[in-house]
């Protein structure tokens, strides 16, 4: 009896003495993310992309698969031009949430950047099946269809974006380069038209006047 009751107080000894270490090391560890991500921020918020990306991805090296910081560091890849790379974590970090909208919208700009329009298009479709009125799913595809030459599609896909998003100008001017190059230029201007009644210093509606 003794001798059970002097292995029990020893156990629970050692889940006591154990258990604050483990929340420390824990606490420690979170810290240590939270001041990272607060420094990545900061060194983007001035422009200094290299130290934000290696911010993000030493939280990388404290937690492999945290979803924000994988997200992070992909964005942060697009805008140094590496695309490749920016692609890969893009993929990783919807490979951790895969029902979520976000990374893939993410994952749309490395592809577009490096042209790779079909998988761009394919990924831009599943993202509007999911979501049908995403306005960057919706916009970035009818970019990705004229980008391709597919005019036709990207006339319909402009509409569509613009039925439900009726005031945005870069629709507005997407569809009005739309109409030009399918020659259609009385819509043409009066999309550009329309732009200049808003903005009349826009320089890409004054370039589709004077290309008519």
């Amino acid at each position: 009896m003794n001798r059970l009751y002097s292995i029990l107080v020893t156990t629970c000894l050692v889940a006591i003495i154990a258990t604050p270490g483990s929340a420390a090391k824990v606490e420690s560890t979170g810290e240590k993310i939270a001041a990272l991500f607060e420094s990545s921020f900061a060194h983007e918020a001035t422009g200094n992309i290299q130290s934000a990306l290696n911010d993000a991805l030493k939280i990388l090296r404290l937690s492999s698969s945290h979803y924000i910081a994988n997200y992070r560091v992909a964005w942060l890849y697009y805008l140094k031009g590496r695309y490749a790379d920016s692609t890969k974590f893009y993929k990783k970090a919807l490979n951790i949430k895969p029902d979520a909208i976000e990374p893939k919208l993410g994952l749309l700009l490395p592809l577009m950047a490096s042209r790779r329009w079909s998988e761009a298009e394919t990924l831009a479709v599943s993202i509007l099946k999911k979501a049908p009125a995403n306005y960057l799913g919706g916009s970035r595809l009818a970019y990705i269809y004229f980008s391709q030459g597919k005019y036709q599609a990207a006339l319909n896909q402009y509409k569509e974006v613009l039925r439900n998003f009726p005031s945005e100008i870069e629709m507005m001017l997407g569809l009005g380069w739309t109409y030009l190059k399918i020659g259609q230029k009385s819509e043409a201007k009066k999309m550009f038209l329309r732009v200049l009644s808003i903005r009349r210093q826009n320089l890409n509606a004054r370039a589709g006047l004077e290309a008519l």
